[in-house]
């Protein structure tokens, strides 16, 4: 991929949240945001390991849509079953929408731009160079 069109691809940011604790966000090259994640973590490391489950796991996410009491449509996307996580961990989403949309179709539209996020992002992180840099 050519140099000048890596920049136009999505960004994962960290979000501080309170105390010490830390986040994700996805934003689109055009710097709209297109996911967050939905739980807190104590750690970079955690983040890291985290993000790297999420990367794995993408293709094997499910989705719900829902409305909000806005009746704004909403995505949240959750990690596969899995004996390992533990408890109500296992059904808890890791990544939402990161606004409402007016109608559904815009909804899934929003999910697609994070699927496809994800892909590249995966990607990106793959190409060399990247040694050292955040996320990992």
């Amino acid at each position: 991929m050519p140099e000048g069109a890596r920049g136009r691809g999505p960004r994962l940011l960290a979000v501080q949240g309170t105390g010490r604790l830390v986040g994700w966000s996805l934003a689109a090259g055009n710097g709209r945001q297109l996911a967050v994640s939905t739980r807190l973590y104590r750690s970079e490391a955690e983040l890291v390991q985290a993000l790297r489950e999420l990367l794995i796991e993408r293709a094997s996410l499910r989705y719900a849509f829902t409305q909000d009491r806005s009746r704004a449509w909403c995505w949240s996307a959750y990690l596969p079953p899995r004996t390992t996580r533990p408890g109500p961990a296992a059904e808890e989403p890791v990544a939402r929408s990161a606004r409402g949309y007016l109608r559904r179709d815009q909804c899934r539209q929003g999910m697609e731009s994070f699927r496809v996020g994800l892909h590249w992002l995966e990607r990106e992180l793959r190409t060399p160079g990247r040694e050292g840099r955040w996320p990992w």
